[in-house]
């Protein structure tokens, strides 16, 4: 698998901002849908 080729801080950063992101995706469509 390629996850066996990734260190496990680069992992839990990439999942750490995948986090961040959604969470401010959401944030930013529900003003969006509130305007």
């Amino acid at each position: 698998m390629v996850l066996m080729l990734v260190s496990d801080s680069q992992v839990f950063a990439l999942v750490l901002i995948a986090l961040v992101v959604g969470v401010l995706a959401l944030q930013l469509g529900n003003e969006l849908y509130k305007a």
